[in-house]
């Protein structure tokens, strides 16, 4: 059975993986908002403490970003279920969707925060609606096929150019410290570089092969029923489990074990990221999935609710913490630091989100995302308020 409507407790589930997913992400995204981390080489110069990147490249490096699209193609599809069943055309509502998100990336990117994936996900997500009538078997394999070829591409090009992906642009680095420590207009100009710098067509084909499986596997798992009828598929889920497991143990830690070899350097992410995601969202939705819901997946399904609202209150946040026109901590933290700052932040999100969905039914940014999408005003106050 590939059709139905999960019941409120798996809803529930869903958004609690997705509260945790933030997290992840925002554990990953603060060393970029401290330092160009990710930029212009030379990323382990910034922090003193070997210890904690490595705990933070195995458990949360290119794992919780891919956990996120997985999110985003399961709840496409079960947008696109709930369509059918109202009888509303489904196509036209997901693409004006898609594109209401990638408008929103594109504000975020530009004018907050170069790192977006907003943008990303709306231009992927229009693409993906092409698979969204295959077979959760075809959709399997589809996935696998694009995280081979980018796992074999990003592999030739560590071999083949390894000396230019080593290279270290000081005078970039240099420039990125002087504009993120001065006024909005340097920064905004940083901003727009480095966005411009992330945005280049080889990174977003890179890009492009290693979302798009994600999409589909969320289609996949939401197709077969796994979050609907857990109990129906535990035989399949112990399976990928086990699995997932496996493969994230040997491509995430085994770098460290062998001593990162070229070879398996890329599969460190390609591959060890997007089956730990895969690994991450089967044990959270096994342990989670409890006729009694507990507080604290209650307080984690908030925060995954106003997912949008919360994802762009972090890049606020990381903006006011770390930039001239805040508190101008960039690149001043250590590493264990930053994630004393990510675990602040979020402590402050579930609070806030408790708090909020209290009073009322969409969070800011999601009102506004749901009354485009339907092309209609969206109640705020939940009834009785």
């Amino acid at each position: 059975m590939e059709h139905g409507q999960p019941n409120q407790n798996r809803v529930i589930a869903i958004d609690a993986i997705r509260g945790i997913a933030l997290f992840g992400i925002l554990m990953v995204n603060l060393l970029s908002f401290h330092s160009p981390h990710f930029l212009y080489g030379g990323k382990e110069d910034f922090y003193d403490n070997g210890s904690v990147l490595a705990v933070i490249d195995i458990f949360f490096q290119a794992s919780f970003y891919p956990l996120f699209s997985m999110l985003f193609g399961l709840g496409m599809y079960m947008m696109y279920e709930r369509l059918q069943e109202k009888g509303l055309e489904q196509k036209p509502i997901l693409v004006r969707r898609m594109v209401i998100l990638a408008v929103f990336g594109l504000v975020h990117g530009i004018f907050i925060w170069y790192g977006d994936i907003m943008l990303v996900y709306g231009i992927i997500g229009l693409i993906s609606l092409v698979f969204i009538n295959k077979s959760s078997a075809s959709l399997k394999k589809w996935a696998f096929g694009f995280l081979i070829v980018v796992t074999v591409i990003m592999s030739a090009l560590s071999f083949g150019a390894r000396e230019l992906l080593d290279t270290i642009n000081q005078a970039k680095i240099n420039q990125s410290f002087t504009h993120y420590q001065g006024d909005f207009s340097s920064i905004l100009q940083q901003n727009v570089n480095d966005w411009v710098y992330m945005n280049n067509p080889f990174q977003w084909i890179i890009i492009f092969l290693n979302i798009l499986p994600m999409f589909l596997f969320g289609m996949m798992i939401q197709k077969r029923g796994w979050v609907r009828d857990l109990s129906d598929h535990r035989k399949d889920i112990k399976t990928w489990l086990i699995g997932t497991f496996a493969i994230f143990v040997v491509f995430k830690v085994g770098p460290y074990l062998f001593g990162m070899p070229t070879w398996l350097n890329s599969a460190q992410d390609m591959i060890g990221g997007s089956f730990s995601s895969i690994f991450y969202f089967l044990l959270f939705l096994v342990l989670i999935n409890k006729r009694n819901v507990s507080l604290i997946t209650r307080i984690l399904s908030n925060v995954g609710r106003l997912s949008l609202t919360n994802y762009i209150m972090q890049s606020l946040l990381g903006v006011l913490i770390f930039y001239g026109i805040g508190f101008n901590l960039y690149g001043s933290l250590t590493a264990f630091e930053l994630i004393l700052v990510a675990i602040l932040i979020f402590s402050f999100q579930m609070l806030f989100s408790y708090w909020y969905v209290k009073y009322f039914r969409y969070g800011p940014l999601e009102w506004v995302y749901r009354s485009l999408t339907y092309r209609e005003r969206q109640p705020m106050l939940k009834k009785g308020d």
